[in-house]
């Protein structure tokens, strides 16, 4: 089972985004969907592959910190 986790795009550059997903940066693949900076997204396995509602996000990573 994967369970994907949203993250907020923090820079775009090249079919790439740097996001911010509970306190940490990594860099992902960007091309399928192609996120602009200060969208929510749901990441997996390294590639966005869907963006989300910003109080959906919230709540999802709320949960997760539980």
């Amino acid at each position: 089972m994967c369970l994907a986790l949203p993250a907020k795009v923090i820079s775009t550059k090249k079919g790439k985004a740097v996001v911010e997903q509970l306190g940490k940066k990594s860099e992902v693949f960007n091309n399928l969907i192609n996120a602009r900076v200060g969208e929510f997204v749901l990441l997996q396995q390294g590639f966005i592959v869907e963006r989300i509602a910003e109080k959906e996000a919230l709540e999802a990573l709320e949960a997760v910190r539980k």
